[in-house]
Protein backbone atom coordinates (compact mmCIF):
# COMPACT_ATOMS: atom_id res chain seq x y z
CA UNK A 1 0.00 0.00 0.00
CA UNK A 2 1.10 3.47 -0.47
CA UNK A 3 1.59 5.32 2.89
CA UNK A 4 1.82 8.80 1.85
CA UNK A 5 -2.18 9.10 1.91
CA UNK A 6 -4.13 11.74 0.09
CA UNK A 7 -8.03 11.66 0.70
CA UNK A 8 -8.45 9.41 3.67
CA UNK A 9 -7.74 8.47 7.17
CA UNK A 10 -6.56 4.89 8.06
CA UNK A 11 -4.26 4.74 10.92
CA UNK A 12 -1.47 6.66 13.28
CA UNK A 13 1.32 5.37 11.60
CA UNK A 14 0.31 7.23 8.11
CA UNK A 15 0.05 10.48 10.30
CA UNK A 16 2.68 12.93 11.27
CA UNK A 17 2.85 14.98 13.61
CA UNK A 18 0.30 17.35 15.25
CA UNK A 19 0.93 16.08 19.19
CA UNK A 20 -0.07 18.76 20.19
CA UNK A 21 -3.08 19.39 18.52
CA UNK A 22 -4.10 15.90 19.01
CA UNK A 23 -3.37 16.09 22.53
CA UNK A 24 -5.29 19.19 22.99
CA UNK A 25 -8.22 18.14 20.67
CA UNK A 26 -8.23 14.96 23.04
CA UNK A 27 -8.18 16.84 26.24
CA UNK A 28 -11.68 18.68 24.99
CA UNK A 29 -13.18 16.16 24.01
CA UNK A 30 -12.69 14.27 27.33
CA UNK A 31 -13.48 17.36 28.96
CA UNK A 32 -16.58 17.97 27.12
CA UNK A 33 -15.60 21.51 25.85
CA UNK A 34 -16.47 22.24 22.67
CA UNK A 35 -13.77 22.99 20.14
CA UNK A 36 -12.92 24.93 17.14
CA UNK A 37 -10.05 25.36 14.72
CA UNK A 38 -9.89 26.90 10.95
CA UNK A 39 -7.12 26.34 8.83
CA UNK A 40 -6.60 26.89 4.51
CA UNK A 41 -7.90 23.58 2.90
CA UNK A 42 -6.00 20.46 2.45
CA UNK A 43 -3.74 20.93 5.79
CA UNK A 44 -5.29 18.50 7.71
CA UNK A 45 -8.19 19.23 9.66
CA UNK A 46 -10.42 16.04 8.44
CA UNK A 47 -7.20 14.04 9.22
CA UNK A 48 -6.78 15.66 12.64
CA UNK A 49 -10.18 14.85 13.88
CA UNK A 50 -10.40 11.43 12.44
CA UNK A 51 -6.76 10.96 13.99
CA UNK A 52 -8.25 11.67 17.72
CA UNK A 53 -11.28 9.75 17.00
CA UNK A 54 -9.20 6.74 15.80
CA UNK A 55 -7.67 7.22 19.69
CA UNK A 56 -10.66 7.96 21.49
CA UNK A 57 -12.26 5.43 20.33
CA UNK A 58 -9.50 2.80 21.41
CA UNK A 59 -9.36 4.32 24.80
CA UNK A 60 -12.74 6.03 26.11
CA UNK A 61 -16.28 5.15 25.60
CA UNK A 62 -17.06 8.23 23.00
CA UNK A 63 -19.39 7.78 19.90
CA UNK A 64 -17.51 10.20 17.45
CA UNK A 65 -19.71 11.35 14.49
CA UNK A 66 -18.24 13.30 11.65
CA UNK A 67 -20.19 15.65 8.67
CA UNK A 68 -18.97 18.12 6.48
CA UNK A 69 -21.51 20.81 5.46
CA UNK A 70 -19.89 22.66 2.61
CA UNK A 71 -22.26 20.56 0.07
CA UNK A 72 -25.45 21.94 2.30
CA UNK A 73 -27.01 25.07 0.85
CA UNK A 74 -30.05 25.59 3.38
CA UNK A 75 -31.66 24.69 7.10
CA UNK A 76 -33.33 21.51 5.58
CA UNK A 77 -30.04 20.07 4.04
CA UNK A 78 -28.50 20.54 7.54
CA UNK A 79 -30.61 18.58 9.19
CA UNK A 80 -30.75 15.96 6.97
CA UNK A 81 -26.68 15.51 6.77
CA UNK A 82 -26.88 15.65 10.27
CA UNK A 83 -29.75 12.81 10.90
CA UNK A 84 -27.82 10.58 7.77
CA UNK A 85 -24.57 10.91 10.01
CA UNK A 86 -26.28 9.77 13.44
CA UNK A 87 -27.74 6.92 11.62
CA UNK A 88 -24.33 6.17 9.97
CA UNK A 89 -22.42 6.03 13.21
CA UNK A 90 -25.25 4.46 14.83
CA UNK A 91 -27.51 2.10 11.66
CA UNK A 92 -30.93 -0.12 12.42
CA UNK A 93 -28.68 -3.37 14.01
CA UNK A 94 -27.81 -0.98 16.46
CA UNK A 95 -30.11 -1.07 19.93
CA UNK A 96 -29.25 2.73 20.09
CA UNK A 97 -30.52 3.28 16.26
CA UNK A 98 -33.23 1.38 16.72
CA UNK A 99 -34.21 3.80 19.24
CA UNK A 100 -33.02 6.28 16.72
CA UNK A 101 -35.33 5.64 14.29
CA UNK A 102 -38.21 5.07 17.00
CA UNK A 103 -37.75 8.67 17.98
CA UNK A 104 -37.68 10.18 14.61
CA UNK A 105 -40.53 8.27 13.12
CA UNK A 106 -43.08 11.27 12.87
CA UNK A 107 -40.36 12.96 10.64
CA UNK A 108 -40.83 10.22 8.18
CA UNK A 109 -37.19 9.15 7.74
CA UNK A 110 -36.55 7.43 4.19
CA UNK A 111 -33.79 4.71 3.88
CA UNK A 112 -32.12 4.68 1.11
CA UNK A 113 -29.20 3.24 -0.83
CA UNK A 114 -26.35 5.41 -2.10
CA UNK A 115 -25.58 4.43 -5.24
CA UNK A 116 -21.85 4.69 -5.57
CA UNK A 117 -20.77 3.75 -2.02
CA UNK A 118 -23.42 1.31 -1.54
CA UNK A 119 -23.99 2.41 1.83
CA UNK A 120 -27.60 3.44 3.75
CA UNK A 121 -28.65 6.76 3.59
CA UNK A 122 -30.88 8.43 5.68
CA UNK A 123 -32.84 11.60 4.89
CA UNK A 124 -35.95 13.67 6.73
CA UNK A 125 -39.84 14.22 4.56
CA UNK A 126 -39.63 17.51 6.29
CA UNK A 127 -41.07 20.67 4.65
CA UNK A 128 -42.14 23.17 6.75
CA UNK A 129 -39.67 26.07 8.04
CA UNK A 130 -41.39 25.43 12.09
CA UNK A 131 -40.41 21.74 11.37
CA UNK A 132 -36.99 22.40 10.92
CA UNK A 133 -36.16 24.01 14.22
CA UNK A 134 -37.99 21.95 16.29
CA UNK A 135 -35.82 19.01 14.43
CA UNK A 136 -32.30 20.18 15.61
CA UNK A 137 -32.98 20.19 19.23
CA UNK A 138 -34.73 16.80 18.94
CA UNK A 139 -32.09 14.86 16.90
CA UNK A 140 -29.48 16.27 19.78
CA UNK A 141 -31.47 15.75 22.75
CA UNK A 142 -31.85 12.31 21.60
CA UNK A 143 -28.14 11.65 21.65
CA UNK A 144 -27.67 13.58 24.96
CA UNK A 145 -30.15 11.12 26.46
CA UNK A 146 -28.57 7.64 25.55
CA UNK A 147 -26.26 7.66 28.85
CA UNK A 148 -23.02 7.69 26.49
CA UNK A 149 -20.36 10.67 25.45
CA UNK A 150 -21.04 11.79 22.07
CA UNK A 151 -18.96 14.35 19.73
CA UNK A 152 -20.02 15.57 17.03
CA UNK A 153 -17.51 17.27 14.51
CA UNK A 154 -18.66 20.04 11.78
CA UNK A 155 -16.49 20.71 8.89
CA UNK A 156 -17.08 23.44 7.25
CA UNK A 157 -19.00 25.03 9.81
CA UNK A 158 -18.94 28.69 8.22
CA UNK A 159 -21.55 27.48 5.43
CA UNK A 160 -24.07 28.13 7.63
CA UNK A 161 -23.62 31.79 7.14
CA UNK A 162 -24.68 31.06 3.40
CA UNK A 163 -28.14 29.47 4.07
CA UNK A 164 -31.08 31.58 3.53
CA UNK A 165 -32.22 31.00 7.60
CA UNK A 166 -31.00 33.85 9.31
CA UNK A 167 -31.09 31.98 12.99
CA UNK A 168 -28.81 29.42 12.15
CA UNK A 169 -26.43 30.23 14.55
CA UNK A 170 -28.76 30.88 17.31
CA UNK A 171 -30.76 27.87 16.68
CA UNK A 172 -27.66 25.49 17.13
CA UNK A 173 -25.58 27.82 20.15
CA UNK A 174 -29.61 27.50 22.33
CA UNK A 175 -29.88 23.90 21.79
CA UNK A 176 -25.65 23.18 22.37
CA UNK A 177 -26.71 24.80 25.54
CA UNK A 178 -28.84 22.47 27.13
CA UNK A 179 -26.48 19.27 26.14
CA UNK A 180 -24.51 17.35 28.87
CA UNK A 181 -23.34 13.79 26.61
CA UNK A 182 -22.81 16.07 23.32
CA UNK A 183 -19.48 18.15 22.72
CA UNK A 184 -19.00 19.83 19.46
CA UNK A 185 -15.82 19.83 17.32
CA UNK A 186 -16.30 23.48 14.53
CA UNK A 187 -13.92 23.77 11.91
CA UNK A 188 -13.62 25.94 8.98
CA UNK A 189 -11.24 26.71 6.57
CA UNK A 190 -12.32 30.34 5.86
CA UNK A 191 -10.67 31.97 8.52
CA UNK A 192 -12.60 35.46 8.13
CA UNK A 193 -16.42 33.92 8.08
CA UNK A 194 -15.48 31.32 11.31
CA UNK A 195 -13.76 35.07 13.06
CA UNK A 196 -16.96 36.33 12.15
CA UNK A 197 -18.64 33.87 13.89
CA UNK A 198 -17.13 32.77 17.45
CA UNK A 199 -14.76 35.98 17.92
CA UNK A 200 -17.25 38.62 17.63
CA UNK A 201 -19.23 39.72 20.66
CA UNK A 202 -22.87 40.11 18.87
CA UNK A 203 -23.03 36.53 17.40
CA UNK A 204 -24.42 33.13 19.32
CA UNK A 205 -21.35 31.40 19.59
CA UNK A 206 -19.07 34.31 21.04
CA UNK A 207 -16.40 33.08 23.47
CA UNK A 208 -18.32 29.71 23.87
CA UNK A 209 -15.17 27.28 22.47
CA UNK A 210 -11.79 26.40 22.71
CA UNK A 211 -9.34 27.30 19.91
CA UNK A 212 -6.46 25.14 18.42
CA UNK A 213 -4.82 27.32 15.63
CA UNK A 214 -4.06 24.47 12.70
CA UNK A 215 -0.69 25.39 11.20
CA UNK A 216 1.31 24.02 8.41
CA UNK A 217 3.61 20.88 9.93
CA UNK A 218 7.40 21.57 10.55
CA UNK A 219 9.66 20.65 8.29
CA UNK A 220 11.96 18.86 10.68
CA UNK A 221 8.91 17.10 11.92
CA UNK A 222 8.15 16.28 8.21
CA UNK A 223 11.44 15.25 6.88
CA UNK A 224 11.93 12.06 8.86
CA UNK A 225 8.73 10.93 8.61
CA UNK A 226 8.97 10.97 4.91
CA UNK A 227 12.46 9.26 4.95
CA UNK A 228 11.04 6.75 7.43
CA UNK A 229 8.46 5.62 4.84
CA UNK A 230 10.14 5.30 1.91
CA UNK A 231 12.81 3.29 3.83
CA UNK A 232 10.62 0.86 5.11
CA UNK A 233 10.17 -0.08 1.46
CA UNK A 234 13.00 -0.27 0.70
CA UNK A 235 13.44 2.93 -1.30
CA UNK A 236 15.96 5.03 -0.61
CA UNK A 237 16.26 9.25 -0.89
CA UNK A 238 18.71 11.36 -0.05
CA UNK A 239 18.10 14.12 2.56
CA UNK A 240 18.40 16.56 -0.81
CA UNK A 241 15.55 15.19 -2.51
CA UNK A 242 13.29 15.57 1.03
CA UNK A 243 14.39 19.44 1.22
CA UNK A 244 12.99 19.72 -2.44
CA UNK A 245 9.87 17.66 -2.01
CA UNK A 246 9.18 20.03 1.40
CA UNK A 247 10.40 23.05 -0.83
CA UNK A 248 7.98 22.51 -3.74
CA UNK A 249 5.10 22.01 -1.40
CA UNK A 250 6.18 24.63 1.42
CA UNK A 251 5.11 21.59 3.35
CA UNK A 252 1.97 21.84 2.66
CA UNK A 253 -0.12 18.49 3.57
CA UNK A 254 -1.69 17.67 0.69
CA UNK A 255 0.93 18.96 -1.60
CA UNK A 256 3.23 17.21 0.23
CA UNK A 257 1.48 14.03 0.50
CA UNK A 258 0.67 14.14 -3.57
CA UNK A 259 4.08 14.27 -4.41
CA UNK A 260 5.61 11.67 -2.33
CA UNK A 261 2.45 9.83 -3.75
CA UNK A 262 3.49 10.15 -6.73
CA UNK A 263 6.94 9.49 -5.94
CA UNK A 264 6.61 5.88 -4.91
CA UNK A 265 4.30 4.40 -7.02
CA UNK A 266 6.79 5.22 -9.87
CA UNK A 267 8.59 2.04 -7.85
CA UNK A 268 12.36 3.44 -7.96
CA UNK A 269 15.07 2.12 -5.75
CA UNK A 270 16.24 5.08 -5.55
CA UNK A 271 14.46 8.72 -5.64
CA UNK A 272 16.78 11.52 -6.15
CA UNK A 273 17.17 15.39 -6.69
CA UNK A 274 16.56 15.17 -10.49
CA UNK A 275 13.66 12.33 -10.04
CA UNK A 276 11.67 14.74 -7.90
CA UNK A 277 12.05 17.35 -10.33
CA UNK A 278 11.28 15.46 -12.98
CA UNK A 279 7.52 14.26 -10.60
CA UNK A 280 6.64 17.76 -10.05
CA UNK A 281 7.09 18.65 -14.13
CA UNK A 282 4.92 15.46 -14.61
CA UNK A 283 2.43 16.80 -12.14
CA UNK A 284 2.64 20.19 -13.54
CA UNK A 285 1.75 19.44 -17.54
CA UNK A 286 -1.25 16.96 -16.27
CA UNK A 287 -2.67 19.54 -14.27
CA UNK A 288 -1.90 22.80 -17.46
CA UNK A 289 -5.15 22.32 -18.87
CA UNK A 290 -7.02 23.15 -15.66
CA UNK A 291 -4.37 26.10 -14.83
CA UNK A 292 -5.15 27.14 -18.29
CA UNK A 293 -8.99 27.66 -16.82
CA UNK A 294 -7.83 29.11 -14.04
CA UNK A 295 -6.29 32.17 -15.91
CA UNK A 296 -9.40 32.33 -18.50
CA UNK A 297 -11.80 33.14 -15.77
CA UNK A 298 -9.95 35.71 -14.24
CA UNK A 299 -9.80 39.44 -15.26
CA UNK A 300 -6.33 40.42 -16.59
CA UNK A 301 -5.67 42.74 -13.34
CA UNK A 302 -6.55 38.98 -11.05
CA UNK A 303 -4.33 37.01 -13.38
CA UNK A 304 -1.49 39.45 -13.13
CA UNK A 305 -1.46 40.12 -9.30
CA UNK A 306 -2.11 36.10 -8.74
CA UNK A 307 0.94 35.63 -11.36
CA UNK A 308 3.10 38.35 -8.78
CA UNK A 309 2.38 36.57 -5.54
CA UNK A 310 3.31 33.07 -7.66
CA UNK A 311 6.37 34.69 -8.11
CA UNK A 312 6.91 36.38 -4.59
CA UNK A 313 5.57 33.22 -2.66
CA UNK A 314 4.81 35.50 0.17
CA UNK A 315 3.16 39.32 0.29
CA UNK A 316 3.03 40.92 3.35
CA UNK A 317 2.26 44.14 1.79
CA UNK A 318 0.93 43.96 -1.31
CA UNK A 319 -0.10 47.69 -1.24
CA UNK A 320 3.38 48.56 -1.17
CA UNK A 321 4.53 50.84 -4.14
CA UNK A 322 7.87 48.53 -4.91
CA UNK A 323 5.99 45.45 -5.53
CA UNK A 324 2.95 46.97 -7.53
CA UNK A 325 5.93 49.19 -9.68
CA UNK A 326 7.75 45.81 -9.67
CA UNK A 327 4.83 43.61 -11.31
CA UNK A 328 3.27 46.71 -12.89
CA UNK A 329 -0.22 46.45 -11.15
CA UNK A 330 -1.44 49.94 -11.76
CA UNK A 331 -2.95 51.76 -8.36
CA UNK A 332 -3.26 50.20 -4.96
CA UNK A 333 -7.20 50.19 -5.49
CA UNK A 334 -6.90 48.03 -8.57
CA UNK A 335 -4.69 45.86 -6.55
CA UNK A 336 -7.18 45.97 -3.74
CA UNK A 337 -10.30 45.02 -5.97
CA UNK A 338 -8.23 42.06 -7.22
CA UNK A 339 -6.81 40.83 -4.04
CA UNK A 340 -10.36 40.72 -2.46
CA UNK A 341 -11.69 38.63 -5.18
CA UNK A 342 -8.88 36.41 -5.44
CA UNK A 343 -9.32 35.62 -2.35
CA UNK A 344 -13.25 34.93 -2.11
CA UNK A 345 -12.63 32.32 -4.81
CA UNK A 346 -10.13 30.92 -2.92
CA UNK A 347 -6.99 31.39 -5.43
CA UNK A 348 -5.35 33.17 -2.67
CA UNK A 349 -4.85 32.52 0.67
CA UNK A 350 -4.87 35.57 3.71
CA UNK A 351 -2.81 34.35 6.40
CA UNK A 352 -3.77 36.20 9.13
CA UNK A 353 -2.71 33.46 12.33
CA UNK A 354 0.66 34.83 12.75
CA UNK A 355 2.00 38.39 13.75
CA UNK A 356 3.21 39.51 10.35
CA UNK A 357 -0.17 38.17 8.03
CA UNK A 358 0.63 37.19 3.78
CA UNK A 359 -1.01 36.13 0.72
CA UNK A 360 0.37 33.23 -0.28
CA UNK A 361 -1.04 31.17 -3.32
CA UNK A 362 -3.77 28.95 -2.31
CA UNK A 363 -2.95 25.81 -4.40
CA UNK A 364 1.08 24.96 -4.43
CA UNK A 365 1.23 23.27 -7.38
CA UNK A 366 -0.37 26.01 -9.25
CA UNK A 367 2.31 28.30 -7.90
CA UNK A 368 4.86 26.16 -9.12
CA UNK A 369 3.32 26.07 -12.85
CA UNK A 370 3.37 29.88 -12.83
CA UNK A 371 6.72 30.04 -11.63
CA UNK A 372 8.28 27.81 -14.59
CA UNK A 373 6.25 29.83 -16.73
Amino acid sequence: MNPFLINTYIAPEYFCDREQETKALISNITNQSNTIFFAQRRIGKTALIQHAFYHLKKKRNVECIYMDIYATQNLKEFINQLANSIYRVFPENKSIGKRFLDAIKLLRPIVSIDQITGTPELSLDINQTTQYEKTIPQLLHFLDNQNIQVTIAIDEFQQILAYPEKNMEALLRTSIQQLKNVNFIFCGSDQKMMHHIFNSAQRPFYASTKNINLMKIDRLLYAPFIKGHFENHKIKIPSDAIELILDLTDCHTYYTQRLCHELFSENKKTIDFSGVTQTIQRILTENESIYFQYRNLLTRAQWLLLKAIAHEEKVVQPYAQKFIQKYQLGTPANVKRSIEALVEKEMVFYQTSLENPYYEVYDKFLMRWIQYK
